[in-house]
């Protein structure tokens, strides 16, 4: 096909090459026009001054090397009488059945001169389409190329000759199909779409991807003269926002419908312009009646239908809100539906005008919060008020003044007994029991709001009565201590228990919680010291006892931390080679007003406190390094309190004052009671058992004055049982004891274990226990405590039998 068949009928020649651009045929004026035989053979176009040196080449492109139609090239010539004429040329190439190209064929027509150049509106008009970011072409009515810009070219990467004026637009669609830009469609299909959609003659957009990976989008406009302009752009960024976009959104839309909370966002009008599923399904809502476009008011008056504001019309409901909306101030507001559920509303203002509220249900966490609250001031085990409320309420009683207020501390008797020896579980069982024996026996006054039970911690409870009188306290604390005292049927074990009472009355024994409460604590003291399972009112010298102590508990202070303290050392005698087998490490302390003060006075403060940990690690300490300097390798025996294994390190200890001293372990004895097995038997048995490796040996003292002991002795291999001084007092005047001795002299013999029998004061008492078997004695017998420089002399003479020597 020719560029066009009304220029073939205004052409002076026809031509035809071969695939080597050389001219095989030509028919038409050609020697007449140029003045040149037909130039067959030679390289197209044939003219003098085109393609053959004379720079015409370089000067245009060459159009048949592109492989693509071209039109209104025009070309210089050389003619022979020297005059330079210009001819115009058309043409297209021709395919073989293999797909190449078998050559061109076009036309020739003489042209008054060189095309005219552009002038300077037109060449103002071309540097602007070129400076576009858009690629620009527009097309005559004849669908024949006007003008097109550098942009289209680079756009679809397209050869120069392809957007030359005059050139079809069939031939570009044909050249741009072959090149991939009509993805699934070959030149022919690819130039019907286009020309289907070209002549409606209708504004067309279509998008489509090119190869090369850019998105392009086209926008075809009919202009009212005929012509057609196309406007090719870059797609991509824009297609990658919008799809950034779309991805935001579909997050968005994901994140709202999904979050656990409420919400709807309102525009500069009050209009709903957003609201998810929760929000509809919090309140109980339908998307039919809540969406987009209503009103704030609207939505308020169909929530106040749903119920959403008991006790309000929607015209109070919305006044309300309007009012907080007209501050635009954050706020946040917990709202009660009428079915109970608590939700709380958070308003924010937007900067565009309009606002956004967010609804979520807080009821479970209401409800934990009271909870906590709850917790926080009762008692979790029992449900009584706990210190804190009691001390409120007492505030409260004492701040009414009317009449006068008793406080009562209650304290179970022999509840660690049943703790340790039956376990935590029985313990907490027995706890609740006695909280409903003692809240059924104040069960009137409760009623009448005069009494409020508290437990305190532990096994100690506070009662506090208003207004009452001494008589009638007194009379209820009876009342109590009988109600307590009966046995208990806890999981099909019968559990007996008492309780003693502290009472201290207002305005005589304080005007204020803490000092009503610490008379009650004294009075209780008092009464736990007396014989428990009795109530005692508080007294002023009670006090003075408890100053008392309180200044033992500061002189032990200063003792310990400017060294008080001395060791004395009491001797035990070994039955079989009647000679000392080792000594006892007493601790003493010399006050230097008080004098010495008995161990009894101050060890059990001690403990409390907390003070027989650094103290006893002293004890310790002291005794290896005295038992190292004695003449003999006898033993040496240290008593361990059960407050020093708490801590669970008191084998490094033993192991540093071992080695401080340079004492063979196997020389350390050390005397634990049963009450050191009782606080956690497995971590103090584990501690024990690396002693006992070391070499060091361990002693059962008090043996036979608890409720386990047997149970202990298979526990753990003892090294040696002491026989406690109550059954040593007994031997002479009651033979049960003299039995019991026995039995436990045998026991220890069939374990392999010794035995040390305390308090050995008579020549009687010693025959007695020869006989019986036991081991070892101890006791004023033997030798009282001395000091520790009075040691080694005692081990230099015999003891007791032959020829004894007294200490």
């Amino acid at each position: 096909m020719l560029p066009d068949e009304l220029d073939t009928i205004a052409a002076d020649w026809s031509w035809r090459t071969d695939a080597e651009l050389r001219l095989t045929a030509l028919r038409g004026r050609f020697e007449a026009l140029t003045g040149e035989a037909p130039p067959l053979g030679r390289p197209w176009p044939g003219l003098n001054g085109a393609g053959d040196g004379t720079g015409a080449r370089d000067r245009e492109p060459w159009p048949l090397r592109e492989r693509v139609p071209f039109r209104d090239l025009v070309l210089p010539h050389r003619h022979r009488d020297g005059r330079t004429r210009w001819f115009r040329f058309g043409g297209a190439p021709f395919w073989l059945p293999d797909g190449s190209v078998g050559g061109w064929r076009g036309i020739g027509a003489e042209v008054a001169g060189p095309p005219a150049a552009p002038g300077p509106e037109t060449g103002r008009l071309v540097a602007a389409l070129d400076a576009m970011p858009i690629g620009v072409s527009l097309f005559d009515p004849e669908l024949r190329l006007v003008v097109a810009n550098d942009r289209l070219r680079d756009l679809y990467d397209l050869p120069a000759a392809l957007t030359r004026p005059g050139t079809p637009l069939e031939d570009i669609i044909r050249a741009n199909a072959r090149l991939g830009h009509y993805p699934g469609m070959d030149p022919d299909e690819a130039w019907a779409f286009v020309a289907g959609r070209v002549g409606r003659r209708v504004r067309l957009e279509r998008e489509r991807p090119l190869p090369n990976g850019l998105l392009l989008k086209t926008i075809v406009t009919p202009l009212p003269d005929g012509s057609t302009l196309v406007v090719h752009e870059d797609a991509t960024d824009r297609a990658r926002a919008d799809a950034r976009l779309a991805e935001q959104n579909r997050r968005l839309d994901h994140a709202l419908t999904h979050m656990s909370h409420g919400l709807v966002l309102f525009d500069a009008a009050h209009r709903v312009t957003v609201v998810n599923r929760q929000f509809l399904d919090l309140y109980g809502l339908s998307p039919e009646t809540v969406h987009a476009g209503i009103t704030a008011e609207e939505l308020i008056h169909r929530r106040t239908e749903a119920g959403n504001f008991p006790g309000l019309t929607p015209e109070e409901a919305w006044g309300q809100v309007r009012q907080r909306l007209a501050t635009r101030t954050r706020y946040r507001l917990d709202q009660t539906l009428v079915d109970g559920r608590v939700i709380a509303v958070t308003y924010a203002p937007t900067p565009e005008g309009g606002f956004v509220t967010v609804h979520e249900d807080v009821t479970a966490a209401k409800r934990a919060e009271a909870q906590i609250v709850h917790m926080a001031r009762h008692d979790a085990l029992t449900g009584l008020p706990n210190r804190t409320l009691l001390h409120e309420g007492l505030a409260e009683a004492l701040a009414r003044g009317s009449g006068v207020t008793a406080v009562l501390c209650l304290d179970l008797d022999r509840f660690k007994t049943v703790n340790d020896t039956l376990g935590h579980a029985v313990g907490d069982k027995l706890l609740c029991q006695v909280t409903a024996r003692l809240a059924a026996a104040i069960r009137d006054e409760a009623a009448m709001g005069t009494a409020t039970l508290a437990r305190l911690g532990g096994d100690e409870f506070a009662l506090v009565l208003r207004p009452t009188t001494r008589f009638r306290a007194g009379r209820l604390a009876g009342r109590l201590i009988e109600a307590v005292g009966r046995d208990y049927d806890i999981d099909g074990t019968r559990v007996t228990v008492g309780l003693s009472v502290g009472l201290a009355l207002t305005p005589r024994d304080g005007t204020d919680p803490e000092g009503l409460l610490r008379a009650a604590d004294m009075a209780l003291y008092r009464a736990k010291a007396e014989g428990r399972g009795i109530h005692r009112f508080f007294e002023p010298a009670m006090d003075v006892a408890i100053q008392a102590r309180r200044g033992v508990e500061l002189d032990l202070r200063t003792a310990l931390a400017e060294q008080h303290f001395a060791l004395a050392f009491q001797p035990f005698l070994g039955l079989d080679h009647n000679r000392i087998a080792g000594f006892e490490a007493l601790l003493r302390w010399h006050h230097p007003v008080r004098g010495v003060v008995s161990p009894a006075a101050f060890v059990p403060i001690a403990e409390e406190t907390g003070m027989i940990v650094p103290l006893g690690e002293w004890v310790l300490r002291r005794a290896c390094r005295e038992a190292a300097r004695w003449p003999e390798p006898v033993r040496v025996s240290v008593n361990l309190s059960p407050v020093q294994f708490r801590g669970g390190d008191i084998d490094a200890t033993v192991i540093a004052a071992l080695r401080e001293a340079g004492l063979d372990p196997h020389r350390l004895e050390l005397e634990i009671t049963e009450g050191v097995l009782l606080q956690d038997s497995e971590s103090t048995l584990a501690i024990l058992h690396r002693l006992k490796r070391l070499g060091v040996r361990i002693a059962m003292d008090d043996f036979g004055t608890g409720y386990s002991s047997l149970g202990y002795l298979r526990a753990f291999p003892f090294d040696k049982i002491k026989i406690d001084r109550a059954f040593v007092a007994d031997l002479s005047v009651r033979p049960d004891a003299l039995a019991i001795v026995r039995a436990v002299t045998t026991l220890a013999d069939s374990l392999g274990m010794t035995t040390t029998a305390e308090g050995v004061e008579t020549e009687e008492q010693l025959a007695h226990l020869r006989q019986a078997g036991c081991t070892e004695v101890q006791g004023y017998l033997v030798s009282r405590p001395v000091p520790a420089d009075a040691v080694a002399p005692m081990l230099g003479g015999d003891a007791v039998g032959g020829s004894p020597r007294r200490f």
